[in-house]
């Protein structure tokens, strides 16, 4: 039979798994032309959720089901989980998930997405990784 404790754990093992898939996936095609950024985003926002979902589930934090990552991040300062500061600006991935999945992205003069940028973001949040006991 298998514990509540360890069904979490093999959720927690997975999302982790696929989080790094996503950031293989991310390091081919950063400089592929033929790929969009919205693909770009769009795993760079994944990579980020899972690892986030992952970090809440090993503390036993309850969360909805969202792709909003600015939510993710709050949730881990109102149960005291240390997020580096500089990681907390990263709601601007969340419209990856569905806005820009389903529509085209077209950012502004001011909004320059960076897909090195994103990939070195995700490679950030890694040290959720170390947080997971």
């Amino acid at each position: 039979m298998v514990s509540d404790a360890d069904a979490r754990n093999e959720l927690i093992f997975t999302l982790i798994q696929k989080a790094e898939e996503d950031m293989a996936l991310l390091e081919k095609i950063v400089d592929d032309e033929d790929i969009s950024s919205e693909i770009s985003g769009f795993h760079s926002q994944q990579a980020i959720e899972k690892l986030l979902k992952a970090l809440l589930m090993s503390k036993i934090v309850p969360f909805r089901r969202t792709h909003d990552l600015g939510e993710l991040i709050d949730l881990c300062s109102e149960h005291n989980i240390e997020v580096p500061d500089e990681l907390y600006d990263i709601d601007d991935l969340t419209p990856f998930a569905v806005e820009y999945r389903y529509d085209v992205f077209t950012p502004s003069n001011k909004e320059v997405f960076s897909r090195q940028g994103a990939l070195e973001r995700v490679k950030e949040y890694r040290w959720v990784q170390f947080q997971i006991k």
